[in-house]
């Protein structure tokens, strides 16, 4: 076949671009800027899993600066991104909350005109809206399908906590909790909530099973974070007259509780022990800093902790979940305000950046990994 001169422009332009992606994986950085993406046909959704995330990335102006659109991205392990829906307006756009532990939904706060919540299914682009009466809060979905939303709700001093169907009908009173934290067994037959005391196992039906107390703490400040094991919860509690929490691992079946964490002083730079994961290069905890922002740490196996550092980021690290020997962290990396996605690995310092964003933009605002006991609960 004979070459025209735009078959050739075509083919130096594609070229050019492999060029320019090999170039930045071998430097360790994924494709910064969400440009080049895949629509909602292209991806192979039976290999979506643990690794991936969803994300809602927008070019509107920090600190309430110059409004843009805001775009729903699904991203690979490896970097590859694709659009699966868009929103003209950032100042009108739902904001993501929840995945569904299938991976076939997404949930998202309407914050416009009456509010309420959105439910969008990923494979087809269908959304349906709906609210929850009494004004409840939603927490996320139930596992293992995700065919209901739990959600909480003041009443007087309490937390109320229910699960609703996908359109918003109460479907079952859960009972109370000390602040509304759940986290669900991944069979979807109980979750471990908040007490006064410590930890409680209820059933899926609302009926106690077990009361898991945590001793050495303050009365309703211990909330369920994650899985740590298949049979012990990972759960952030405030010690007495302290407002720094640490983190205990708690055994499912009620034996005694263990500190992972000791007391901080302030004058260790942690404010507080939020979460932790256990990676092949060491103990690594998400915990609060100064301002509120976020900080990583590594604990040495006699409890001192050092500061671990994200290159070419500002120091807010939020980590989302864990895979393998990295981090996934959502960090400034210019100006406040301005948020980017990155795979970190800790004991390499290897980064592979999924989104970064430029400095006059807001960038990724809202990010959910694909269900797994990693995962973050902040």
């Amino acid at each position: 076949m004979r070459l025209t001169r735009a078959h050739l422009t075509a083919l130096l332009t594609a070229l050019l671009t492999v060029l320019l992606l090999a170039a930045g994986t071998l430097a360790g950085v994924a494709s910064a800027q969400p440009a080049g993406d895949t629509g909602r046909a292209g991806v192979p959704w039976r290999h979506v899993g643990a690794g991936w995330v969803l994300t809602q990335y927008t070019t509107a102006a920090p600190e309430g600066g110059k409004t843009g659109p805001v775009a729903l991205y699904l991203i690979s392990p490896g970097g590859a991104t694709y659009k699966l829906a868009a929103w003209p307006d950032h100042r009108t756009a739902p904001e993501l909350l929840a995945w569904s532990p299938d991976g076939k939904r997404a949930l998202f706060q309407i914050i416009s005109g009456k509010g309420g919540l959105e439910q969008l299914t990923l494979a087809t682009g269908k959304a349906t809206t709906f609210a929850l009466p009494g004004g409840a809060t939603p927490t996320g979905y139930t596992t293992p399908g995700g065919r209901n939303i739990v959600a909480s709700r003041l009443s007087g001093s309490r937390t109320i906590l229910a699960r609703y169907s996908l359109s918003g009908r109460l479907t079952r009173p859960l009972g109370s909790s000390a602040d509304g934290a759940v986290l669900y067994e991944p069979s979807g037959a109980a979750f471990v909530t908040g007490t006064s005391s410590g930890l409680k196992l209820v059933s899926n039906g609302g009926a106690l099973i077990r009361k898991l107390p945590v001793p050495g703490t303050s009365a309703n400040t211990c909330n369920p974070v994650r899985w740590w094991s298949g049979s012990t919860i990972l759960a952030s509690c405030a010690p007495p007259n302290a407002a720094a929490p640490q983190l205990w691992l708690a055994p499912l079946g009620g034996g005694r509780p263990a500190a992972l964490t000791p007391r901080r002083s302030p004058s260790s730079r942690d404010l507080g022990d939020l979460d932790a994961w256990s990676l092949s290069s060491g103990l690594y905890l998400q915990a609060a800093g100064p301002c509120g922002v976020l900080q990583i740490f590594k604990q040495a196996r006699n409890g001192s902790i050092s500061l671990v550092k994200v290159p070419h980021t500002q120091g807010d690290n939020r980590v989302l979940t864990a895979s393998g020997s990295r981090l996934l962290v959502q960090a400034p990396t210019s100006c406040v305000g301005s948020n980017s996605l990155l795979w970190f690995n800790p004991g390499t310092h290897a980064e592979q950046w999924l989104m970064r964003a430029p400095s006059n933009v807001i960038g990724v605002e809202n990010a959910v990994p694909f269900y797994s006991r990693q995962d973050g609960n902040l």
